[in-house]
């Protein structure tokens, strides 16, 4: 397992501490807040190829595009599945600029090898805003469907390659645990739903998940109780992977 540390939000968390894990620091880099320059990119892929195993702890949202990172050196033909809230198929307002709103896009005009995107619990508004130049390699199951049991038959139907999974823990309800961003409703029960038909259908070459909540995004909430929260959530997603045999 590895942890990428940017905000020391995991030292505030044990849920990884029994499990063997290297820990990529990067808390020194500069401009890695939500979009990444590109020094700092290049310093983030030069620390990750130096860090063991399959699952990858991203920290909060801010960061998920460091799942690019982790992606783009993939030589072997994959479909991509992402549990998230919102698209992150956003076209860059800074020219090339890397982002976590834009990392998908990015990973689809780049990698040939990535053959489809299936992006699970995207809030309706944005799901339906995604521009039709995505409609042939992006399929998209909005939040609204998330109460329907059909989606997870459906989505899995499509899968035709080896799996890579990204979680962003903005997907899931408040109910279940906090994150930076807006939420949205799925539960951590249909996310084990989920994980049981991948495996029947494909494997899974790797596991990146991000969503902490952490003080540097504003407001009051009290961190430690959000921390506790968080990292039982953690536990509980990883617990998720080990019971299916999914491992590192």
């Amino acid at each position: 397992m590895t942890i990428f540390n940017f905000t020391d939000v995991y030292k505030r968390q044990d849920f990884y501490k029994k499990i063997p894990y290297d820990w990529v620091d990067c808390t020194d880099l500069s401009g890695v807040h939500g979009f990444c320059d590109g020094a700092s990119l290049t310093e983030i892929e030069r620390r990750a190829k130096k860090a063991g195993g399959s699952f990858r702890f991203l920290d909060c949202g801010n960061f998920h595009y460091v799942s690019y990172v982790l992606q783009k050196s993939c030589k072997e033909p994959y479909d991509l599945v992402v549990f998230d809230h919102h698209a992150d198929l956003m076209t860059s307002s800074f020219g090339s600029l890397l982002s976590c709103g834009n990392w998908i896009r990015q990973l689809l005009a780049e990698n040939a090898f990535l053959k489809q995107v299936i992006l699970i619990g995207v809030c309706d508004e944005l799901a339906y805003a995604v521009k039709e130049e995505f409609k042939d390699r992006v399929k998209i199951y909005p939040e609204s469907r998330m109460s329907q049991m059909e989606w997870v038959w459906d989505f899995a139907a499509l899968l035709k390659e080896p799996v890579y999974l990204s979680i962003d823990k903005d997907v899931f309800s408040s109910s279940e645990l906090t994150t930076d961003w807006d939420q949205g409703s799925m539960t951590l029960a249909q996310l084990n739903q989920a994980l049981q038909m991948i495996c029947r259908k494909e494997p899974i070459l790797a596991v990146d998940i991000c969503g902490e909540y952490n003080s540097i995004s504003g407001g009051n909430r009290p961190i430690e109780e959000l921390d506790k929260r968080n990292s039982l959530a953690n536990e509980a997603i990883l617990e998720m992977f080990l019971e299916k045999r999914i491992y590192a």
